[in-house]
């Protein structure tokens, strides 16, 4: 399959928006998130562009994709959009979480790749062998058909000259009359 120039450059332009959207640090410029310090966490969190500091009980600006890890608090103890599961463990948590699930599945398509494969080695197969036995049998019809054509011809040609096999002692003669 030949892509164009037309679309190769197309399909790198939405890589490169994609990739610069997703790159884009929180916007936090509308949201004071300093007015939810010393309150609770889930208040804190509900707001995207904001982050809560259990340790310190400081409510923060998100740094977004251009710090992963807030370096503000200490313990390692902050919660960015929920304040079940530690940022800091999520951080760890959800890349080999989607490491594992893309190696499973990576795994059952290359299962059912090699399983079909193996189905459509054993039918073709199967056909190349019906097809050389249907030829063997082929072969061995016309070998017992020339065979016999070689003996009728065989028998002609010695009832021609008088040597037919005997009964008793293979062949003799014929008397001539």
């Amino acid at each position: 399959m030949a892509f164009s120039s037309k679309s190769l450059l197309l399909a790198l332009a939405v890589f490169g928006c994609a990739l610069v959207y997703f790159t884009a640090p929180v916007s936090g410029a509308d949201v004071n998130c300093a007015k939810f310090t010393n309150s609770s966490c889930d208040k804190c969190t509900d707001n995207s562009a904001c982050y809560y500091c259990k340790s310190t009980g400081v409510c923060s600006h998100y740094p977004g994709w251009t710090k992963l890890v807030p370096r503000d608090c200490p313990h390692k103890q902050w919660f960015y959009g929920q304040c079940k599961i530690s940022g800091f463990i999520l951080i760890i948590l959800v890349p080999s979480l989607v490491a594992l699930f893309l190696l499973f599945f990576g795994c059952c398509i290359y299962c059912c790749c090699c399983r079909r494969c193996s189905k459509w080695r054993k039918k073709r197969h199967d056909k190349e062998e019906l097809k050389m036995k249907r030829k063997r049998d082929e072969m061995t019809a016309l070998h017992s058909q020339r065979k016999t054509e070689r003996q009728a011809k065989a028998d002609d040609i010695r009832k021609k000259y008088g040597l037919l096999p005997s009964k008793s002692s293979g062949y003799e003669r014929l008397d001539d009359n």
